[in-house]
């Protein structure tokens, strides 16, 4: 499915909430953090070089990082106790590596959604391959109620090395895109030509 494929139902009921509802909405957000620390556990896993690092995140949420020589990747379990499917960043660095905060996105105290940075590395010799960028971050958005229920897949991906305010984009793509969200969707991808989600909501030929 194209990520311009108009959205679900569900999904347009969000986007397209007016202002007054959309302000009731509002106040019902927030935002929780966790880290990466101490807290967490980490064990190697058998006869491999890779490593699982197993924290508590908000509420009854689980963040479970696989990470490797090249990178990392996360899976979450939820209050039901079901792993997701792992969420992987895009391949924009050769090595790569999780920001140790997390951010929850909150309506009435129940997580929706997590922003999370992944910061990518690039070694010299291949940043004219790379886009010429040496330490290039991402925001993931990562559904936590998608399609119903506890789903779980990423959203988009908010290239916050080139947009100044990243970290307010990948709140309103949590915020007006993620519940509900098809994750039969490729992963939407926020960029300079990409830079909020009215202009996504447009392309979509959404008012």
């Amino acid at each position: 499915m194209s990520e311009f494929q108009i959205p679900t139902a569900s999904l347009l009921a969000v986007a397209m909430l007016g202002g007054g509802a959309l302000a009731a909405q509002d106040a019902r957000l927030d935002s929780a953090y966790t880290r990466i620390d101490d807290a967490c556990s980490t064990t190697q896993l058998p006869d491999e070089p890779v490593y699982e690092t197993v924290c508590p995140g908000h509420g009854e949420w689980t963040l479970h990082i696989t990470s490797g020589e090249h990178g990392a990747a996360a899976a979450y379990i939820g209050p039901d106790g079901t792993r997701s499917e792992t969420v992987y960043a895009p391949m924009r660095g050769l090595f790569g590596s999780f920001h140790t905060v997390l951010e929850w996105r909150l309506e009435g105290g129940e997580a929706f959604a997590t922003i999370h940075r992944y910061v990518h590395y690039n070694p010299p010799e291949l940043l004219d391959t790379m886009g010429g960028v040496e330490e290039p971050n991402t925001l993931i958005v990562t559904a936590l109620a998608a399609e119903g229920g506890y789903t779980v897949c990423p959203v988009a991906y908010i290239d916050a090395s080139t947009l100044p305010d990243a970290n307010e984009i990948a709140r309103d793509v949590a915020d007006r895109l993620s519940r509900g969200w098809d994750c039969g969707n490729e992963v939407v991808r926020f960029d300079a030509d990409l830079e909020s989600v009215d202009a996504y909501l447009a392309r979509v030929r959404i008012k």
